[in-house]
């Protein structure tokens, strides 16, 4: 698992072989939800053809559900929790990196 793109306290998009993770904050005013589910082919074939913009995009797309009240679309596919805790030590790596480097 590597974090392979990311939006500075917004998002962070983990890649493991073929499958793809989004972990999401969403600041709700009082507190912030913090989200990590996998992300479906649609959704991987948008960020192989246009980058970082599609997660941005999609990114945006789920805070405005979650303003509504709709978390549905998170739900459905929260990750296990041995990919939250590969997701969590990749981003550990990645941090360990940028103070090395």
């Amino acid at each position: 698992m590597n974090l392979i793109a990311f939006e500075p306290h917004f998002w962070e998009l983990y890649r493991d072989d073929d499958r793809y993770y989004l972990s999401l904050a969403i600041d709700m005013s009082s507190v912030v939800s913090c989200w990590d589910f996998a992300l479906s082919q649609e959704e991987i074939q948008g960020y192989e053809h246009r980058g970082h913009a599609s997660i941005h995009e999609l990114a945006k797309s789920l805070v405005a559900l979650a303003y509504k009240g709709d978390f549905s679309h998170m739900e459905r596919r929260t990750v296990k929790p041995y990919e939250r805790q590969a997701m969590q030590s990749a981003f550990k790596a990645w941090q360990q990196r940028q103070k090395a480097g």
